[in-house]
């Protein structure tokens, strides 16, 4: 039984003690239990090798009770080197799992980099929105400098912008209004120089686009005996407006990301869709709230027992539990 508090990461163990630790213990193990030593050559070698362990120690620690104490509890202490030897080869795994890990990301970050290059415009209509959607793969990349492979042009805009971009979106949209029909009305401007106009005005408008065209397209008569001859001045819009709706995002499917754009329109189309995102600038994650409960091995300071649940004590513990912790102090970049 532990109750305490578990030292994450280890991270108060240096290295090389450890490495001498697993030595010392190592040597000392066969030593004990090889049977072709006499006892002559046991205390010989146990001589010899005190010795050694006592130039290393740098605290001076009494040889003959570190001697004991290992011939006494050397069960247990074959076990803790277990559980370290355990501890290292787990996060050797986990390091060699996650640059794995890595190496396929980078893969699918190629991939669909090089999808994005090649893609076209795909649109759909969406039934639920009732919107046109325009959707294309779209670039994913780390910093800036590695859009400048896959699209220069969108590369050399954002790299003129202030701050840091986490994403960009460069499209070129086009409206076509062929066929609509405008109102003419002949107004006079001026009698006295037969200064005459067409005024005219059209009005296209849906739930995406809306169009307001008002002007006069000006002439002159000038009459030369029974012939009248029309003189054209100019078209003058008093009003020419334009007010378009397209929303732009992105979104990620089971194997790619693409960019996308919404329209209600039908007049709406787009000859271009590139966009890019830049995944290391993020904003942050929420902080996740640490699990309490964990499994694993631990060395620390507590209340613990014999093998038979006996002799209760307050000491240090060292072994493989599952534990609860109440507090938590981490060590280390969070």
């Amino acid at each position: 039984m532990f109750l305490g508090k578990k030292l994450e990461c280890m991270t108060f163990i240096n290295l090389p003690d450890i490495i001498f630790f697993i030595f010392f213990i190592t040597l000392y193990l066969l030593i004990y239990f090889d049977s072709i030593f006499d006892y002559s050559t046991i205390i010989l070698k146990s001589h010899i090798f005190s010795k050694f362990f006592l130039i290393y120690n740098r605290k001076n620690i009494n040889m003959i009770s570190v001697w004991q104490f290992i011939k006494k509890y050397y069960t247990i202490i074959f076990f803790a080197i277990i559980i370290v030897l355990s501890f290292f080869l787990f996060q050797t795994c986990s390091n060699l799992k996650k640059a794995k890990e890595d190496v396929a990301y980078q893969e699918k970050q190629n991939a669909q980099n090089m999808s994005a290059l090649k893609d076209s415009i795909k649109v759909e209509f969406n039934k639920k929105l009732k919107a046109y959607e325009f959707s294309k793969d779209n670039y994913v990349v780390q910093k800036l400098s590695d859009l400048q492979k896959y699209n220069q042009s969108l590369y050399d805009e954002i790299k003129k912008i202030k701050g840091d971009v986490i994403a960009a979106i460069n499209t070129k949209v086009q409206g076509d209004l062929g066929g609509i029909k405008a109102d003419n009305k002949l107004v006079i401007i001026d009698s006295t120089k037969r200064f005459f106009g067409l005024k005219f005005r059209s009005l296209y408008a849906d739930s995406g686009f809306q169009q307001k065209l008002v002007g006069t397209s000006r002439f002159y008569i000038i009459p030369n005996g029974k012939i009248w001859h029309i003189q054209p001045d100019i078209t003058l819009f008093d009003t020419n407006l334009t007010s378009i709706k397209i929303t732009y995002g992105f979104k990620e499917l089971k194997d790619k990301y693409q960019v996308f754009a919404l329209s209600t329109s039908p007049k709406i189309q787009l000859t271009d869709l590139t966009g890019g995102y830049f995944i290391d600038k993020q904003p942050p994650p929420p902080p996740v709230k640490p699990k309490n409960w964990a499994i694993g091995p631990y060395i620390g300071f507590g209340l613990n027992t014999d093998y038979n649940l006996a002799n209760p004590r307050f000491g240090w513990s060292v072994g493989f539990s599952i534990h609860y912790d109440v507090f938590q102090w981490r060590f280390g970049k969070k």
